[in-house]
């Protein structure tokens, strides 16, 4: 629902930014609250075409991190008809799911049930519209009344909508390590995991049985599943995964480590001082960040075992390393490693590199530039984000 425009652009009581597992959850909770919900217009812009969560990154028998519980719904509405349990049902594979006595789906089932969702709450979001600007409206006393919000369809004709609060979830932009030259990405012979499946695909149309030579950037669990990947995929290669630490380390899924995604233990992480915070962000950081499912790390482990008792030597893990630089030289990458113990640097030629080097997901990609004026930020310059995760603004906001 659209309330009436206002300064002549459509109005929303929330306008969200991005449509992911994020918005999508905030568009099923609304729906299945029916009439408590009536008169608040939730609508939603996204740059994609249609939905999508990390598509190049949906590998064969990857699975989800979380039990399949912590879905859009279930833990906040455990009875609205979006959850992934009603998913099942409505595909008929209920109790086949249930027989294999998981709580962690493939990927690519909960990308499907992400999509079964999105079908349902189409209403909810413009495909093909991205968003450029955030801009401020003050009334007569200088107080900002509302958000008007510019985006661009996918003809490139430019509108406006307007909102009284404005929720951002654009996703994070790949991070590409300094060095790398932009045309080794353009023509393909660096690829960051956001990418993967798309730009590998050349190699698979060349021949899976070339002895290409392959380099992994990374130590998290996007690392990992690549390394695999391609140790399967491409018997010939030369693998190798470099990371700037001594070992893969375990993500954190313990029951006591996961609690901190627990609402009691928000609200004791937001009644914390700043250090404290701090303090708690980097204990806990192997829950959720550049960290490795145990299985994943096993699996990489026996490749390079069973590397030795057959007697092998394509796949490698170079510990102490760091990409500093990489550049196209006559069809192939030369990338430049820093050994992190000796400091001494290294040329290597490989026909791909690919940077499972994660993403920023610091200011919105540069939406906040309008509104930044209002905004309270600490002493660090970071943000200040309320319990409600609403950003923290001076009293003319």
């Amino acid at each position: 629902m659209t309330t009436a425009p206002r300064g002549g652009h459509p109005h929303h009581r929330l306008l969200g930014v991005g449509y992911g597992p994020s918005h999508l959850s905030m568009s099923a909770l609304h729906a299945s609250a029916g009439p408590a919900a009536a008169g608040t217009s939730l609508h939603f812009l996204e740059s994609r075409d249609a939905f999508s969560w990390h598509p190049d990154m949906l590998l064969p028998g990857a699975r989800m991190q979380v039990a399949f519980l912590k879905d859009l719904v279930t833990p906040r509405d455990p009875t609205s008809p979006y959850s992934f349990v009603n998913y099942l049902v409505s595909k008929g594979r209920l109790e086949p799911f249930l027989n294999l006595g998981t709580l962690n789906p493939t990927r690519r089932e909960y990308v499907d049930y992400f999509r079964w969702a999105a079908d349902r709450l189409a209403g909810y979001v413009t495909y093909g519209s991205t968003a450029e600007a955030i801009r401020p409206v003050t009334g007569p006393d200088g107080r900002v009344t509302r958000l008007e919000v510019d985006h661009r369809g996918p003809d490139g004709t430019r509108h406006t909508v307007s909102a009284d609060h404005v929720s951002l979830a654009p996703g994070g932009t790949p991070i590409v390590p300094p060095g790398v030259e932009p045309g080794t990405l353009r023509d393909g012979t660096v690829l960051h995991s956001s990418s993967f499946l798309g730009g590998i695909r050349p190699f698979h149309d060349r021949g899976r049985e070339l002895p290409y030579r392959f380099l992994v950037v990374g130590a998290g669990q996007s690392a990992a599943e690549i390394f695999q990947y391609l140790a399967g995929e491409f018997p010939a290669a030369d693998v190798t995964l470099a990371h700037r630490g001594f070992a893969l380390m375990p993500a954190n899924s313990s029951a006591l480590a996961n609690a901190i995604f627990d609402p009691a233990s928000v609200d004791l992480f937001h009644g914390a001082g700043p250090e404290r915070r701090r303090g708690i962000l980097a204990e806990l950081k192997a829950t959720n960040y550049a960290a490795v499912d145990d299985e994943d790390i096993t699996a990489v482990a026996e490749l390079l075992y069973d590397q030795q008792v057959h007697g092998g030597q394509r796949l490698h893990v170079s510990r102490f390393t760091e990409l500093t630089g990489a550049r196209t030289e006559d069809g192939l990458v030369t990338a430049t490693l820093r050994d992190l113990l000796t400091g001494e640097e290294r040329g290597e030629r490989h026909d791909a590199v690919v940077l499972a080097t994660g993403y920023d997901f610091r200011e919105a990609r540069g939406l906040l530039t309008g509104v930044d004026p209002y905004l309270l930020r600490d002493g660090d310059g970071e943000l200040l984000v309320d319990r409600d995760y609403s950003v923290r603004t001076d009293e003319g906001f």
